[in-house]
């Protein structure tokens, strides 16, 4: 398997998660209080899941919708990255940079707070033997939500940034997204792969061809320290 095509399954893998992460921690928060349960399944309520339609009116009704839970809610927050991403993935990188740094600009105000490294608890793997002879496993995790939050509003932000031309405000996030450290190694690698890659496109951008090629290079040895699957 090439190299590129690695990288897209490892970050669209990291992408899938994150969205997993975020859409269970909005419905967690997303019911009215006293109530006997929250909003069903990913599918029927959330905008880009399958058969669901993939316009601006669904993601702008889902924020509107998400703000009346409070504008610091984890709910309005995921809202907004959605649109953010909706938005590059139909080619309007300027709305979706605008959208997506609103997103930031609520985490960095205290909607989210990073974990301490003394509360970080590693992920484990815990084996169940069965009566019958039967082994089953499951992972335990801590979730982060701050830091699994960047992790994915980081790199749409940064590709939004680069196509808008806005190559400052790109390394700015790129460096944020490098020091970012995540809820286990895979993703921090998958996120290093993405903030390299897209560090050598910024220093293509401003003719730098040494420095590009260094990036792409530090993008490639991570991308290859995976074992195949």
């Amino acid at each position: 398997m090439k190299q590129k095509e690695k990288f897209s399954i490892l970050f669209s893998l990291l992408i899938l998660c994150c969205h997993y992460i975020q859409v269970s921690y909005a419905q967690e928060t997303s019911g009215d209080s006293g109530a006997s349960g929250s909003e069903t399944g990913v599918s029927g309520s959330v905008p880009g899941s399958e058969g669901m339609p993939d316009t601006d009116a669904v993601y702008q009704a889902a924020v509107a919708k998400s703000a009346k839970k409070g504008k610091t809610s984890a709910a309005y927050v995921g809202s907004l990255i959605a649109l953010g991403m909706h938005y590059n993935r139909v080619n309007r990188p300027i709305d979706a940079s605008r959208v997506l740094k609103q997103a930031l600009q609520i985490i960095d105000a205290g909607a989210l707070k990073p974990a301490p490294n003394a509360i970080r608890k590693p992920e484990k793997i815990v084996e169940t033997s069965g009566n019958d002879g039967t082994v089953s496993a499951k992972v335990e995790r801590t979730p982060y939500p701050y830091e699994e939050t960047l992790q994915e509003l980081l790199p749409q932000l940064v590709s939004a940034e680069l196509s808008s031309n806005q190559l400052a405000f790109a390394e700015q996030h790129l460096n944020r997204l490098i020091k970012l450290k995540g809820p286990n190694d895979v993703a921090d690698k998958v996120s290093l792969i993405s903030a390299y890659s897209s560090y050598a496109e910024l220093m293509r951008r401003r003719h730098r061809p040494k420095e590009a090629a260094a990036y792409q290079r530090k993008a490639d040895e991570i991308n290859a320290s995976f074992k195949p699957l």
